[in-house]
């Protein structure tokens, strides 16, 4: 087994730790100044008031250039070779592991593992793990892991995991999993996303979640499947669908579960009009059919506002079967998916059916 040097191990801790001494000598500085008389504090204030510096060189703060000034000094170009602690930034700063500034950032930010700004963060910031900012932000954050902003925010998120931003958000989030904002005026894209009040906009995902947007409940009957339900989440211009349906053909019951996307635009006072996309594993005869069986429609469909929260739809559909007709033995088998077809093909082991029908139901 390769044994990991000791040296790898004990700089991150050393560094960690330094830059936590030199924080806690801060505090105890600011306790003594406060402690002290009306002409010690106006000393005291003088020699740590906020200075501002073109360069500042560090391995871990404070052993570098501005030393236990560090925390009352915003710097134009600042190099950390490990870890740095500033009182702001007005430039660039380059990070090998974690950067913390106390006030405001303004101007770009690289780092491998992460950024703290206890400040407003204005600019661009670049980081393997994490950026963090505990007040407003108008910036571009990109992260291997996570951007997090408590405070209102304005620019784009890309994250690797998730984007969070506890306050207002406008513009973008864009995640490999999870985006999340307490209100949003612009756009989020990753599979999972929730919002608690949308201003203007629209998330885009797998499964979007909007409190003040759309949820719809349907029951329905179409000409393949003759009882169907289907739960629609996320906003009326852009909803991810969750559907199950079941019928008895064939002496054989015949059933289907199934994801789809829609979107539905507003005709008049009580009229809508919805397109939607959908695509159903079909199990014929047995909980699960394993093996290629497809349904795959396109629903053009009207709706009629009976009340503020029912409404009856009607419409077209135009319907694809694709399956294999081969079970997982070899041996042949006959889909009975279609109720009829205007086309039919087999290539290989492929057959393709289609056939146009019709949907209708009641919204809740």
């Amino acid at each position: 087994m390769k044994r990991i040097p000791i040296v790898t191990t004990i700089i991150p801790l050393v560094s960690f730790l330094l830059l936590s001494m030199s924080i806690t000598a801060q505090e105890l500085q600011n306790d003594q100044s406060q402690e002290e008389g009306q002409n010690q504090e106006q000393a005291s204030s003088d020699s740590t008031k906020d200075k501002t510096r073109a360069f500042q060189l560090s391995f871990v703060t404070p052993l570098g250039t501005n030393g236990l000034n560090s925390w009352n000094t915003t710097n134009k170009f600042s190099l950390n070779i490990l870890t740095g602690y500033a009182g702001g930034l007005d430039g660039a700063e380059f990070t090998g592991l974690v950067s913390v500034l106390k006030s405001d950032m303004r101007g770009a930010q690289f780092a491998g593992l992460g950024h703290v700004v206890l400040g407003e963060t204005k600019g661009a910031q670049f980081s393997g793990l994490f950026n963090v900012g505990l007040k407003s932000a108008h910036a571009w954050q990109f992260a291997g892991f996570i951007n997090l902003v408590t405070k209102e925010t304005k620019g784009l998120q890309c994250a690797g995991f998730t984007n969070i931003v506890t306050d207002s958000l406008s513009g973008v989030q864009i995640s490999g999993l999870f985006n999340f904002a307490r209100k949003l005026n612009g756009v989020q894209i990753a599979p999972f996303n929730y919002v608690d009040s949308l201003e203007k906009g629209v998330p885009i995902g797998v499964l979007s979640f909007v409190k003040n947007g759309y949820i719809g409940v349907e029951f329905s009957a179409t000409e393949t499947m003759y009882g169907v339900f289907s739960f629609k989440t996320g906003v009326k211009k852009f909803y991810n669908i969750l559907s199950v349906g079941a019928a008895y053909r064939d002496n054989m019951i015949v059933w289907g579960w199934g994801y789809g996307l829609g979107g539905m635009m507003t005709l008049a006072p009580k009229w809508d009009l919805a397109i939607e996309g959908m695509c159903y594993q079909m199990n014929e005869g047995e909980w699960f059919t394993n093996r290629l069986n497809l349904l795959n429609k396109l629903n053009l469909t009207a709706s009629w506002k009976l009340s503020d929260h029912v409404a009856l739809f009607g419409g077209l559909s135009w319907n694809v079967t694709v399956s294999d007709i081969t079970d997982e033995y070899g041996d042949p088998v006959t889909p009975h998916i279609a109720p009829w077809s205007v086309y039919d093909e087999t290539n290989g082991n492929i057959n393709i059916k289609m056939y146009p029908g019709i949907t209708a139901g009641i919204r809740l």
